[in-house]
């Protein structure tokens, strides 16, 4: 069991840090915040650490149970005391329901629903039972503590880690030895210039997990005061770049949920406000379909002045304002294309490994890789390259790589490096063993390319040996040049030949299934480059 301190002494390392390397982007409002939580009682303390990891915005009190905080009232009562914490009223009565447990629900339901009914319906059915018959009819719910100060925290969050994924949890895995980080020079460096900035890119986060859980809970349907109270968050632009990826998508996202509402002016509107992919490509689509073929044409013409990715640049080059649709490909040749029919096989198993199942048994040997292999390869050759901690690539210590990974300048910063070695690897200067050094002494330690627990050493020497240095070198650079490539569309398989330097990448297709963008995109780039490369159409018997 953790020590009783363990959640307190971690949140509290994360407000020394921020406060001594980024107190000029920390306002009163947050100073304040964090003025309340040290004046705090050490148990209400450990409290708010608790229920601050958990799911809210309510914690009933009476299940509260943490033995380092021992009784749960003294607690609740310094955090609202301490302004950290509020009591619901009676007009949180509806939240304080969907708090109840089943057999509480039934019990509320005893005298006014049939027996029957009670027993065969889920928890939805007897939740929403419940508050159509109001907060009277049933025993008195139960006392509930509303957590103040969350939005102060997830700032601090954010100036801790520098992205709105992380939290705690990172801080929990590390101490516990599941998470092993590499140690890098930090330079704390932050893109935010004023407190104003943080909590801008801090609101657009905010809205854009807002709009995620929305659309999801309403499963297509939409609440038009939802909707616009994101989107006038989402209009400004954010600081960071990470963040202004994140509301490009958002943006597409409410734009996707206007036009199921039958507001296309409106979803069009939205777009207005898009920097980047796949924002500006669905603006495209959208003012060719309302039939503004200029305006479509104009911002067609702008997405090929100024790419935002390869996907930008590719959807400008094909896309015909007139039709709304994008044209077919210019190939040189049509993909490499093999056929096999297998009887009707179990839904449950993948057919990736139905497949890698009948070449065993035929004296073959396939590894599913799919992005896998690309990840390993960069992450292996250029480890060092990864984790040179340049001015802002690495904030703070529970980092998997540095911020700007997988943006486009991440080459442009290091390209000096890159380039000599990828000239080291081109020529076998790194070798077979030097990559697997790699692997076994680096082993767990947390490489957002590297999946350690996907493949064995066995694996990696086996594909290790298939690849001449030529090969990898190529992989490497082609994934290099469009960060987007070494997260997607790699081919499915690679087999193993009987001999060094004999292999085949293979892209498995079932019935019905098609090659998704990113995977046509590396299988012509591998068949340009003379790979040895096909796609495998499976058919049904």
């Amino acid at each position: 069991m953790p020590a009783a301190n363990y959640y307190l002494t971690n949140l509290e390392h994360l407000l020394g840090w921020v406060e001594a390397h980024h107190g000029h982007l920390i306002d009163d409002s947050t100073r304040c915040f964090m003025a309340r939580f040290r004046r705090l009682p050490l148990a209400a303390r450990r409290l708010y650490v608790r229920l601050m990891m958990r799911r809210g915005p309510l914690f009933r009190i009476d299940r509260l149970s943490y033995p380092e905080v021992g009784p749960a009232w003294p607690a609740v009562l310094a955090l609202c005391l301490g302004g950290l914490g509020a009591l619901s009223g009676p007009a949180a009565w509806r939240e304080r329901i969907g708090l109840l447990r089943q057999e509480e629900l039934a019990e509320r339901l005893a005298d006014r629903r049939p027996r029957s009914w009670i027993r065969q319906a889920r928890r939805p059915q007897r939740l929403q039972a419940c508050l159509q018959h109001g907060p009277e009819s049933g025993p008195p719910l139960p006392e509930a503590l509303r957590l103040l100060g969350v939005e102060e925290l997830e700032l601090l969050r954010l100036l801790y880690f520098g992205n709105g994924r992380q939290g705690l949890v990172a801080f929990i895995l590390a101490d516990l030895g599941v998470l092993r980080f590499e140690q890098v020079t930090l330079m704390p460096s932050l893109p935010w210039r004023s407190p104003a900035e943080v909590r801008r890119d801090l609101a657009c986060l905010r809205a854009a997990d807002a709009l995620a859980t929305h659309c999801d809970r309403r499963a297509g349907s939409a609440d038009a005061t939802e909707l616009l109270a994101v989107e006038g968050v989402l209009a400004e632009a954010a600081v960071a770049a990470p963040t202004e990826a994140r509301r490009n998508r958002a943006l597409s996202r409410l734009a996707d949920a206007w036009r199921r509402l039958g507001r296309d002016e409106r979803a069009l509107a939205v777009l207005e406000h898009a920097s980047g992919p796949p924002a500006r490509e669905a603006r495209c689509r959208l003012l060719a379909r309302l039939g503004k073929t200029k305006a479509a044409a104009m911002a067609q013409q702008q997405l090929a002045q100024d790419p935002g990715s390869d996907g930008e640049a590719d959807f400008s080059a094909r896309f015909d304002p007139l039709t709304a649709r994008c044209r077919a490909r210019v190939r040189n040749g049509a993909l490499p294309r093999r056929r096999m029919t297998l009887p009707r096989m179990d839904p449950e198993q993948r057919i990736e490994q139905v497949v890698m199942g009948i070449l065993a048994h035929g004296g073959g040997r396939a590894l599913h890789v799919e992005n896998g292999l690309i990840g390993l390869l960069v992450g292996l050759a250029f480890w060092d390259v990864i984790f040179d901690p340049l001015p802002g690539a690495f904030v703070q210590p529970f980092q998997s790589g540095p911020l700007d990974l997988f943006d486009p300048g991440f080459r442009r910063r290091r390209a000096a490096a890159i380039s000599r070695r990828l000239q080291e690897v081109a020529t076998g200067t790194i070798t077979t063993e030097d990559l697997i050094a790699v692997w076994e002494n680096r082993h767990g330690t947390v490489n957002a390319l590297v999946p350690w627990f996907r493949f064995t050493t066995a694996d990696v020497r086996g594909m290790l040996v298939v690849l001449p240095p030529a090969t990898r070198a190529w992989l490497c650079d082609t994934a290099l040049r469009a960060p987007a490539l070494l997260r997607r569309g790699f081919p499915d398989l690679l087999v193993l030949g009987d001999a060094p330097r004999c292999f085949t990448f293979m892209e498995v297709k079932g019935p019905g299934d098609v090659l998704r963008p990113e995977q046509r995109r590396w299988m012509e780039a591998l068949v340009a480059a003379r790979m040895p490369a096909h796609v495998l159409e499976v058919r049904w018997a």
